[in-house]
């Protein structure tokens, strides 16, 4: 079947509109047909559509007409345009029911609250509705072609000029979420726009001879008030419910919300008709619904608000229509009572959006609190994961570092075994050797020679000696600590000049490994004393007080660089950490330019004096 290219209704898309609010005429969408299928032909989409991103971009996404599916696609269909001229001429026959000053001016005019909502909702492009309601309604009322067409030109210019000021300047279709923006609707499009068709009506029928010129001012003041009012109680009723329902009220909400709502209607019905007391008219009772006025902006939404301000107006108008039985009602009566109720609705509304937008920012900071709660527990685990990760690597290194100074500790006194109890025997068989050969000998000479050698053997075997005992000083096992450090701060001082100063009690024992560690620690700051401190003396304190074990070595020497300090440079240095970190102590060094303290804290698990920690 050859394919047929044909065009097809707009696309949905053209109803975004650009500066304008419009499209031309020829803003089709052309499709080709193969069979039953339509397909877009991309050729021509190619000249025709480029043009609806750049609509699409002209409006900011908070402003921009709603797609609303189906719906908008009717927008330029001739039953939507057809169903507003019903509704609006509907709406303003039951309005023109209050016309006293003149038949086509009225205390209320829906039409204005029905047209301004249909623009925003639907776009400029229902206008056409608008303008045929508004011409049957005056054209069926009083007044001829001429007239009705003059109405109608300014309710469409009204409707128009107070869309466009809300879209460009309040936010558009959200005109309710913030009180902010009800005042630029108050201003703009109940005040402002609404003074296009109060004018051009009353200029309508005065040059068609429907109006005398004394009337001008009353007339032009009851159309634009009326207009007014309509914008006030329709518009929100509209533009609210088309938006999206909140959240599901509870039992209870629904209970105070329906007893807030009865009791509001009860008061109006009361109040502005003859139920109770028939000359009620004739005193200023309307006060008395501000108090529920409040309580209904407080316990409804915004939406069931404007609902039940229009209900509560409505009821409040036939109230008095019938409490006046069938009498007229004096046209300044009237507008007194459309502008109470203009200004409590909009009270109510203006009370009802704030609270919701307090609702609102209470529930976002409700849900920021939470999401927040849950991320510091989140990074809470995180960290406490991280921290354990991290003690256990500590505790693993701890324990390693532990084993390897065991270790160490083992070598140490493995090898100062080895050189006693073998090296040091095989050179005191030498010297022995030498002895008796330098005795047997007859050379001079010789003799001399060996006996060089001999002395120097003995020299080896003392340092031999020395340097097992500091390997693993037998003394600490045998003795104690106090004896272990006493002997090894005796052979310090020849070797360095190097006056010590010890500081222990004598009944002062520890485990072996406890004084094993505390003979090292000693062992390391006296060399480190030695070579570089340059200090003549060096004092040695050890306590146990508190069920915490206490060593301090001082010097009086030119202390340690900072940068050393903090970045525990020299293996010397971390290995004293790491040896009181074994046993859960802390190793802290004070330095300055008149010394050096070292200070070892290690906790015990005895009392003081005790043989075990």
């Amino acid at each position: 079947m050859p394919a047929t290219l044909h065009p097809m209704r707009r696309t949905p898309r053209c109803q975004y509109p650009q500066s304008d609010g419009a499209f031309g005429d020829d803003d089709f969408v052309f499709f080709v047909e193969e069979g039953d299928a339509a397909i877009p032909h991309n050729a021509v989409l190619g000249l025709y559509f480029p043009r609806l991103p750049e609509c699409e971009r002209s409006m900011p996404a908070h402003k921009s007409w709603p797609s609303f599916g189906r719906f908008a696609q009717a927008t330029y269909s001739p039953q939507l345009i057809a169903g507003l001229a019903i509704l609006y001429f509907v709406a303003c026959k039951l309005g023109l029911k209050l016309a006293i000053v003149h038949p086509s001016a009225t205390a209320v005019w829906p039409g204005t609250g029905i047209a301004l909502a249909a623009l925003l909702l639907l776009g400029y492009r229902v206008w056409p509705g608008i303008f045929l309601g508004a011409f049957l309604v005056n054209l069926t009322t009083a007044g001829s072609i001429l007239s009705s067409l003059g109405i109608a030109s300014g309710n469409t210019l009204e409707a128009l000029l107070g869309a466009y000021l809300v879209m460009r300047f309040a936010n558009g279709r959200k005109v309710f979420d913030r009180a902010e923006d009800i005042f630029k609707f108050l201003f703009l499009a109940c005040v402002l726009a609404t003074t296009v068709g109060a004018s051009a009506g009353a200029a309508s029928l005065f040059l068609t001879g429907f109006s005398r010129a004394m009337q001008l001012e009353q007339l032009w003041l009851t159309w634009w008030l009326g207009d007014m009012t309509g914008a006030i109680l329709v518009t929100p009723c509209f533009l609210l419910w088309s938006a999206p329902t909140g959240a599901r009220r509870s039992q209870r909400e629904l209970v105070l919300q329906g007893a807030a709502l009865v009791s509001l209607l009860l008061v109006g019905a009361i109040v502005f008709g003859d139920f109770l007391f028939p000359n009620a008219q004739d005193y200023p009772l309307k006060f008395i619904c501000i108090p529920f006025v409040v309580w209904i902006a407080f316990a409804l939404r915004p939406r069931e608000t404007a609902l039940a301000m229009l209900a509560f107006s409505g009821l409040a108008i036939g109230s008095a229509l019938h409490a006046a039985r069938g009498l007229a009602i004096p046209n300044e009566s009237l507008l007194v009572l459309q502008v109470f109720l203009g200004v409590a609705a909009l009270t109510s509304l203006l009370v009802s959006v704030a609270v919701a937008e307090r609702n609102r920012h209470e529930e976002t900071l409700e849900k920021a609190t939470i999401e927040l709660e849950e991320r510091v527990l989140e990074r809470t685990r995180e960290l406490e994961e991280r921290i354990a990760r991290q003690e256990r690597a500590e505790e693993a290194v701890r324990g390693l570092s532990g084993r390897l100074l065991q270790t160490q500790d083992e070598e140490r006194r493995r090898i100062a075994r080895e050189l006693h109890d073998s090296t040091g025997q095989s050179l005191a068989v030498l010297i022995m050797n030498l002895s008796n050969l330098s005795k047997k000998t007859g050379n001079p000479e010789l003799s001399r020679q060996l006996d060089e050698n001999t002395e120097l053997v003995r020299s080896v075997s003392k340092e031999l000696r020395t340097t097992s005992y500091l390997l693993h000083p037998p003394l600490l096992d045998e003795m104690g600590l106090r004896t272990g450090l006493r002997w090894y701060i005796e052979g310090f001082k020849e070797r360095s000049n190097i006056e010590v100063a010890l500081n222990v009690a004598e009944n002062l024992r520890f485990p072996p490994e406890i004084e094993m560690m505390i003979f090292r620690v000693v062992q390391e700051c006296l060399t480190n004393v030695h070579r570089h401190s340059g200090s003549a003396t060096a004092a040695i304190s050890l306590s146990n007080s508190g069920g915490k074990l206490t060593l301090q070595i001082r010097d009086e020497g030119k202390g340690i660089p900072s940068e050393k300090l903090t970045s525990a440079a020299g293996v010397g240095l971390r290995g004293m950490r790491e040896r009181v970190k074994a046993f859960g102590g802390e190793l802290e060094i004070l330095s300055d330019q008149k010394g050096t303290l070292v200070r070892a804290v290690i906790p015990l698990r005895s009392s003081p004096g005790g043989s075990e920690s």
